[in-house]
């Protein structure tokens, strides 16, 4: 099972319906039209659309799985870390940084949305608030304290 919010359970069923809706018509498009042109074995139109097909049937078929497969967060506790969870901490340098911890898909480091199974993540899913938790990363091992649970 892949742990996500409910934001992110969302935008993967959005982007599967325009892969599947949109995107594949489109690509079908093309192939019938490079066809249409004669003969395939030294047709880049054709062979570019067959190689478009097959990564978003790839796309496809992962994000089935995803979505199949997907244990949504749709509780938000402000007593313990969970996926969903905004956290405010404060490193060992009394330096204050705000998280929020989702799933795998959803991570995006430059709007502090980390993974669960991250590193940090990992260090504060289920922990409570006021709780100190040692991040072991490649740099080193850091510690911080949870101040605040959204």
């Amino acid at each position: 099972m892949s742990k996500m919010t409910q934001q992110g359970y969302e935008k993967l069923q959005q982007e599967l319906n325009r892969l599947e809706q949109v995107e594949m018509p489109a690509v079908a498009k093309l192939l019938k039209e490079a066809i249409a042109q004669g003969d395939l074995s030294e047709n880049f139109a054709y062979h570019d659309a067959k190689d478009r097909q097959a990564a978003l049937e790839e796309r496809i078929e992962f994000l089935k799985n995803e979505i199949k497969n997907a244990d949504v967060e749709t509780t938000k506790s402000t007593e313990t870390v969970t996926v969903g969870s905004t956290v405010v901490l404060e490193s060992d340098d009394k330096k204050q940084r705000t998280y929020i911890l989702t799933g795998k898909e959803e991570a995006d480091p430059t709007q502090n949305k980390i993974s669960y199974d991250s590193p940090i993540g990992e260090s504060l899913l289920n922990k409570k608030q006021g709780q100190v938790v040692e991040v072991h990363t490649p740099a080193g091992t850091r510690t911080y304290t949870i101040i605040k649970i959204q």
